[in-house]
């Protein structure tokens, strides 16, 4: 099983997500990054063996009820390689989550860091595909959107998989903080 953690900013940027998703029907992506909520990533996905699986997400729900909501600011919408995604300002409570969440999973379950861990750029996925015209088409059309300076990081999301393929994750679990 492949599990994503993250947190939950679609209510925040559904302005943003519902322009993006008209971008995304018009251009005709093979793989759209709306089959899940619009979410700022915590870690690099992970496979676990299903024998585990039960006490690694009751330890991660344990772990969000603990966060005490905080700021993001948002950085700038940009083209990277083949994705568009919106970029986040690091802070000490991001890097922390971050943090938390590998040392749990690496010291209780052996689940080591995957090499995006060891410089993790927060980010929301607005659009991917392997057809650079596809993207900087979508490029063109979204850059101009006004961003908000901050979101609110109050909810958590699990993700998981059956094969960790882009497109194949459901939403597990949500959890919200006041």
């Amino acid at each position: 099983m492949y599990i994503f953690l993250a947190i939950d900013v679609d209510n925040e940027l559904s302005e943003i997500k519902n322009r993006a998703k008209l971008i995304d029907e018009s251009i005709g992506f093979e793989n759209s990054c709306f089959t899940l909520p619009l979410h700022i990533s915590l870690k690099a996905s992970f496979k676990i063996d299903d024998s585990i699986f039960n006490n690694v997400i009751e330890e991660v729900i344990h772990y969000y009820l603990s966060i005490q909501p905080f700021k993001i600011d948002i950085y700038k919408l940009e083209m990277y390689d083949n994705i568009i995604w919106i970029r986040c300002h690091r802070n000490k409570d991001l890097d922390k989550v971050h943090d938390d969440l590998n040392s749990i999973l690496l010291e209780n379950y052996n689940i080591r860091l995957h090499e995006y861990d060891l410089n993790y750029k927060y980010h929301t996925t607005l659009f991917m595909d392997d057809n650079i015209d596809n993207i900087k088409g979508a490029y063109n059309l979204i850059n101009k959107i006004e961003l908000p300076q901050s979101i609110l990081a109050n909810r958590f999301i699990i993700g998981v998989s059956e094969t960790g393929e882009l497109g194949s994750y459901t939403i597990y679990k949500r959890v919200k903080r006041k």
